[in-house]
C-alpha cells in the first residue's frame, strides 16, 4: 500500500513475507546523499549603488549568452585559420610556402614546356633514344618474354 501526504513524502507498508519483487527493490536501495555543492549555484548580487570597481554584469538572457559566445572564437571552439606566410607554432605553411613545393615549382620553371610544340612531336623525341638504348623497358622482360608478342590483328 502507497500513502502520499501532503508535504511531499510517500510511505511504503508492504509483508516482507509475501513481497518477492515488489517493495523490496525499492527498500534496498539508499536515499541519495544530499550534497551542499547542489546549494553552491553562484548566485547573482545586484547592488545598484557599489563602485564602478566592485560592480558585476547582470546575468543576460541565455540567447544573449549565446550571441556573444559566438564571437568569442575560445567559447565557440573555431578552427584556426590556415597559416598565411611561414609556418609558426608547430603549425606547417599553407600549400604554395613550403621548402618542397618551392623546388618542385623551380623544376618546373626550368623544365617549361612551351604550348606552340606538338604533343605527339615532343614523345616521339624521346623515340630515338628509346630504341638505341632501352633501359627502361627491355631489361624488364628480358627474363619472362625474350621475343616481343604482340597481339593478333582483328578485322574491324
Amino acid at each position: 500500500i502507497l500513502c502520499g501526504s501532503s508535504n511531499g513524502v510517500v510511505k511504503v507498508y508492504y509483508d516482507p513475507n509475501r513481497s518477492d519483487r515488489g517493495a523490496k527493490l525499492c527498500v534496498v536501495k539508499h536515499k541519495r546523499k544530499y550534497r551542499e555543492s547542489y546549494e553552491n549555484i553562484e548566485q547573482q548580487i545586484i547592488a545598484p549603488h557599489a563602485l564602478p570597481l566592485f560592480k558585476t554584469d547582470r546575468k543576460k538572457s541565455h540567447r544573449l549568452q549565446m550571441l556573444k559566445a559566438r564571437k568569442d572564437p575560445v567559447k565557440s571552439r573555431r578552427p584556426e585559420l590556415p597559416v598565411n606566410g611561414p609556418g609558426a607554432g608547430g603549425r606547417i605553411a599553407s600549400a604554395g610556402n613550403t621548402f618542397a613545393s618551392f623546388i618542385a615549382k623551380q623544376i618546373g620553371i626550368k623544365n617549361k614546356i612551351d604550348d606552340s610544340i606538338d604533343p605527339r612531336e615532343a614523345i616521339l623525341r624521346h623515340a630515338k633514344e628509346a630504341a638505341e638504348n632501352p633501359y627502361w623497358v627491355s631489361p624488364a622482360y628480358t627474363a619472362t618474354q625474350p621475343k616481343p608478342v604482340f597481339a593478333a590483328e582483328t578485322k574491324d
